[in-house]
């Protein structure tokens, strides 16, 4: 099985409720592609949500929600990196995703070599690193935080010299 990550955008603002029940109703389509949801990030503009699942391949994804005629920008498989057991700081309440596009493919190595050098710069702006997605080719990652907000994980990576493509709050839900 692989962890699949699927990009929601959408054109006005939805509820997590509202993809969640559509996801429900065609929760039959998920069985039979072997799909199972794992979490959703979903932006406080309620635009964008990044959800995680657990399935053979991203095209098993894919065809689950396309026919359950749940909107979907893009599915890829990713492997999941762990940040470890940090304390969080009492202001790192917001859960801030960082979305990351690379010229070159990166390996896992890499982002644990890159992540250990800029944990100064984290603990600076009391940002706490909490796991990533890292696409099998290496040229996509989504990073999740816990920050006071979007700000702090924005300037911190930039201190860091940690290239990033967006940065935003998010709120967190599980199955």
């Amino acid at each position: 099985m692989e962890f699949v990550l699927v990009e929601r955008r959408f054109e006005q603002a939805v509820t997590f409720e509202n993809i969640q029940g559509k996801e429900q109703e065609g929760s039959w389509r998920l069985e039979t592609y072997h799909v199972r949801f794992l979490k959703t990030f979903c932006s406080r503009d309620r635009r964008r949500m990044l959800c995680l699942y657990e399935a053979p391949d991203a095209e098993s994804v894919r065809q689950a929600e396309a026919q359950a005629g749940v909107p979907f920008e893009c599915a890829w498989t990713c492997h999941l990196l762990q940040g470890g057991e940090q304390s969080l700081h009492p202001s790192a309440k917001e859960y801030v995703v960082v979305e990351r596009s690379f010229p070159e493919p990166i390996t896992k190595d890499f982002v644990a070599t890159t992540f250990c050098g800029a944990r100064g710069c984290m603990e600076l702006h009391r940002a706490s690193y909490v796991e990533s997605f890292l696409g099998h080719d290496g040229y996509k990652m989504v990073c999740i935080f816990r920050a006071p907000d979007a700000e702090a994980v924005r300037t911190a990576n930039s201190q860091a010299g940690v290239p990033y493509t967006d940065v935003w709050t998010a709120s967190l839900h599980t199955s």
